[in-house]
């Protein structure tokens, strides 16, 4: 009997590791990145949702590090405040003359902290795609659950009140900012190594810009048309509908969460793509 069962256990054995085997070389596999533009086209309304209701929180953007603003009528160098639309950059820049007026002193610390923050991002996912394959499975999951990871840090850190919601120019917000600026470096690192540089999940200068550039821009058969105008209505949609949140639910707490949970299911859905043919 202990000899039957000391010659069948190598088999029962070799029998377990099969499915390992076949989960370990599932994830190990190269994903087809001809449909990498279904996540970033999500990460674009991801974007929208995160922006819209960080700025009307904490007066700064995670992703949108540059972008366009509104001089006052009666003036050409004061912004009006309700109505200026500005990035991070422009931000800091103004604030070098105490400008938008009537904004807080501590705006230049927000602007300052968000940009390092997604080019640290941005440098630390480069680096480490450049080290392993961008599009195996593994990678792509890990690199989207981490993304999600940073967004919840952020969700809990304003939940517990370790960071306040209501007052901007407090400096603990420093604290916050740099998990959600960081994960959009990376987003972006994403999308750029992956080859769709028509999507850049963050700002939509160059969107717009290649928009109105592009010879065929009527052509029926455009796929970068299509991917850069759907970039542009989910970004939109995302930011109407964080801006809505925001407002609804009087905080900021549930958008981070929202975010989080959708860049976690975007890691999940990695495992549903097909492998690279050949």
């Amino acid at each position: 009997m202990l000899d039957g069962e000391a010659e069948s256990a190598p088999l029962l054995g070799h029998k377990d590791r099969g499915p390992q085997k076949s989960v370990q070389r599932h994830l190990t596999e190269r994903v087809d990145v001809h449909y990498a533009p279904l996540n970033l086209l999500v990460c674009c309304f991801l974007v929208g949702l995160i922006d819209a209701a960080s700025y009307n929180t904490w007066s700064v953007f995670m992703s949108m590090q540059t972008g366009m603003y509104r001089l006052q009528p009666s003036s050409p160098f004061v912004l009006t405040d309700p109505s200026s639309r500005a990035g991070n950059t422009i931000f800091l820049a103004l604030s070098t003359a105490n400008l938008p007026a009537g904004s807080d002193s501590f705006k230049w610390a927000r602007s300052g902290v968000s940009i390092l923050s997604m080019m640290v991002g941005s440098l630390i996912a480069g680096r480490a795609y450049a080290a392993v394959a961008l599009t195996r499975r593994s990678t792509l999951i890990a690199s989207f659950l981490l993304q999600a990871l940073c967004i919840a840090i952020a969700a809990i850190l304003v939940q517990t009140d370790a960071v306040p919601e209501t007052d901007a120019t407090d400096k603990i917000v420093l604290v916050a900012i740099p998990f959600l600026a960081a994960q959009s470096g990376a987003q972006v690192a994403t999308a750029k190594s992956l080859g769709f540089s028509e999507l850049p999940t963050t700002v939509l200068t160059s969107t717009y810009n290649d928009l109105a550039s592009d010879i065929n821009l009527l052509a029926w058969d455009n796929p970068k048309r299509d991917r850069r105008v759907a970039s542009v209505v989910l970004m939109m949609l995302g930011a109407i509908a964080g801006s809505w949140l925001d407002k609804g639910t009087g905080t900021f707490t549930t958008v981070l969460w929202l975010g989080a949970a959708v860049k976690a299911i975007l890691a999940l859905s990695w495992l549903l793509f097909p492998a690279e043919p050949g």
